[in-house]
């Protein structure tokens, strides 16, 4: 017996001792390996065959001698599976289903410093993050450099953002190169959608608390087999190198990597951004407050200069009158009249002329909540804490904060302050100028939605073009809700846009003829499938009452779902297309089709509950689409589970179908 008990005490030292450990996901396709042996090194292969070949792992640490060589102290493994419910969120139900294993590492010689890795494996996805343990020496400690690369097979082609500095707002297109053509001083934003031999994936964070935003970087000697990607942390201002300073116990971000055979599969597995973050403070029931819904919006026809207390109950009126339950007040509405209330050194107070009492109290009356534009320095200026106090006597229902531009750590505290100060006051946060999310959302719900995306509001300067808007649902929407301000009714195909600066922008009220209007590129169908197909819980309708009142199409934006029961994506190529069918909490369904090429398709509509007559309003390109891109089909039907329907999308093209149950 003895001998038996030595035998397996030996076993398990060797085990724990072992210079290689492994991780499976759940459904047993993807494996992570991990080698403490020889420096730290780890690898993923997914259905056999290899995603990521032996990359470097690590940090560096201020003042700290680089770590030495390491060995297995103790490894504990855990199963991960649970159910969750999330009504902001393109679905009702999250399931969060992983393996994860957590090795406690030691190093050999002395100082004896020891780190944690933590790795999840889920059926779709990989994700892992450094521990750093309490001990001596790490009372404060200050990284100024992560080691991690993601080294590829040969020289793949990968969809991507490139940022020639760490201070960006990250609206950028993704294009579509390969990784080696990035030059070494750029930085490849989020996500980075890598296509490998069947299979695509995407690399991200989640979880980013209290820590420097993550950017890539193409190695700038790349091996001749394989092409690698870096880790780039962002420097705290004005310090670099200092990336990081925290006090142990600390973790660091997950870093992510989405996997699927397409681009469809991307979409099936990104919930593994939201089940890496903690879920809220008192759960779901303390953020019941929080509300999604349609938001009218004051700057995409006029500006901070043309901002006036008659045009906001106009806005706030066609709001009601639309069911849209918000309007928001974007630049200009304090300071100093006509002149852009930017940066610090202006008390956040309503300017003389521009009556917020009235505009407040008649949107109670019309039962239309108001959301008002902030500079980010100047609502830190003037005390975050106290304007959120005073925007909660008010009756202020949220924040739009702008021009942060950075994802440094400060910046990266400041929006997790900003967050859970107007949690208190019971007010809702729209970052623009903003980084990408990480998944924020779910520990804080109230920060409904984000920009750090190339938005429609941009073609008042610049095209935003439809190949753009083709990519997002694959690429920047992978990662969470985006304020993308769709929506124009002043369609205009590519060949004959121009933008509205070019054309003098000049504003004015709607009895002004010389007035220019903002426009986008695309046909009136494709505006109405972004506003369906594009996530965000708070969607910002950009245009303008009069180009919208009676205008054909409109009926498809009335009372607008941001939030959705369920969501089946149909088909997709990245750059390409893109078709959705998403069920709303009254039991109606949307189909959302827009795309780049002309194509006529079959539909089948196997997505109906059986048993069901459905009324199906369509909203398609016209027959006159070709020379006037506003021109817009609507038709009725009555369908079946079993029904088949044609649908005809024009280049730069889309189309929304709504399914209402048939009232007997």
């Amino acid at each position: 017996m003895k001998n038996i008990a030595n035998l397996f005490c030996a076993l398990l030292v060797a085990s724990v001792a072992s210079a290689s450990e492994t991780i499976v996901s759940p459904d047993g396709q993807i494996a992570v390996t991990v080698d403490v042996g020889n420096g730290l090194r780890w690898q993923v292969q997914r259905k056999g065959r290899e995603v990521v070949k032996p990359s470097r792992l690590g940090l560096v640490f201020k003042g700290q001698k680089p770590f030495g060589a390491f060995e297995v102290a103790n490894r504990v493994e855990r199963s991960i599976d649970e159910t969750w419910t999330n009504r902001l969120y393109k679905k009702e139900v999250v399931l969060d289903c992983a393996n994860e294993l957590t090795l406690e590492l030691r190093e050999k010689a002395e100082p004896n410093r020891r780190l944690d890795l933590v790795f999840r494996v889920y059926d779709g996805a990989v994700a892992f993050r450094y521990g750093i343990p309490e001990q001596p020496g790490f009372e404060l400690f200050t990284v100024t450099r992560e080691l991690t690369t993601w080294r590829f097979d040969e020289d793949p082609l990968a969809w991507l953002t490139a940022y020639g500095d760490f201070k960006t707002s990250q609206e950028e297109p993704f294009l579509h190169r390969s990784i080696r053509t990035v030059g070494k001083d750029q930085l490849i934003g989020m996500p980075a959608i890598v296509e490998l031999s069947g299979q695509k994936v995407a690399l991200c964070e989640a979880d980013l608390t209290d820590w420097s935003g993550l950017f890539f970087k193409a190695a700038a000697r790349q091996p001749a087999d394989s092409t690698v990607l870096e880790a780039a942390l962002t420097p705290i201002p004005d310090s670099e190198p200092d990336c990081v300073i925290a006090r142990a116990p600390h973790l660091t971000p997950w870093r992510v990597m989405i996997m699927g055979d397409d681009e469809l599969e991307l979409l099936a597995n990104n919930d593994v951004i939201l089940n890496l973050n903690p879920p809220p403070e008192g759960g779901n029931a303390a953020f019941d407050w929080v509300k999604p819904g349609a938001t009218s919006w004051d700057w995409w026809v006029e500006s901070n200069n043309s901002l006036s207390t008659g045009l906001t109950l106009k806005m706030i009126d066609f709001a009601a009158e639309m069911g849209w339950p918000y309007h928001t007040i974007d630049g200009g509405w304090y300071g100093y009249a006509r002149r852009p209330n930017h940066g610090p050194g202006v008390e956040i107070f309503p300017r003389r002329d521009f009556d917020l009492d009235r505009i407040l109290a008649h949107a109670k009356e019309k039962g239309v909540g108001i959301w008002v534009w902030c500079y980010w320095s100047a609502l830190e200026e003037n005390g975050v804490e106290k304007v959120f106090g005073d925007f909660e006597r008010r009756g202020i229902k949220g924040v739009k904060i702008d021009f942060m531009d950075r994802q440094d750590q400060w910046m990266v505290r400041w929006y997790e302050k900003v967050v859970r100060c107007a949690a208190k006051h019971k007010l809702m946060i729209n970052f623009h100028g903003a980084f990408k999310p990480t998944g924020m959302n779910r520990t804080w719900p109230n920060q409904i939605t984000r920009e750090g995306i190339l938005g429609n509001e941009m073609n008042k300067f610049s095209p935003v073009t439809p190949v753009h808007c083709a990519t997002l649902p694959f690429t920047r929407f992978l990662l969470g809700p985006a304020d993308f301000t769709p929506g124009s009714f002043g369609n205009r195909h590519a060949a004959e846009f121009v933008p509205q600066s070019a054309r003098g922008h000049r504003y004015g009220d709607e009895t002004d003829r010389r007035k220019i209007w903002a426009e986008e590129i695309g046909t009136r169908a494709h505006a109405l499938a972004l506003c369906v197909a594009f996530d965000s819980p708070l969607v910002t309708l950009c245009d303008w009452p009069e180009r919208y009142r009676g205008a054909n199409g409109i009926e498809a934006l009335r009372a607008l779902p941001t939030v959705w029961k369920n969501t089946l994506p149909l088909a997709g190529k990245i750059g390409r297309y893109y078709s959705v069918v998403r069920e709303t909490y009254d039991g109606r369904l949307y189909l959302a089709v827009f795309g780049v090429k002309g194509a006529t398709f079959e539909l089948p509509l196997y997505f109906l509950p059986e048993g069901t007559e459905w009324n199906a309003t369509f909203y398609t390109d016209g027959p006159n689409v070709a020379a006037d891109a506003t021109d817009l089909s609507v038709t009725e039907k009555a369908v079946t589970r079993e029904s088949k329907v044609n649908v005809t999308v024009a280049p730069e093209g889309g189309a929304v179908v709504i399914f209402a149950k048939r009232q007997n």
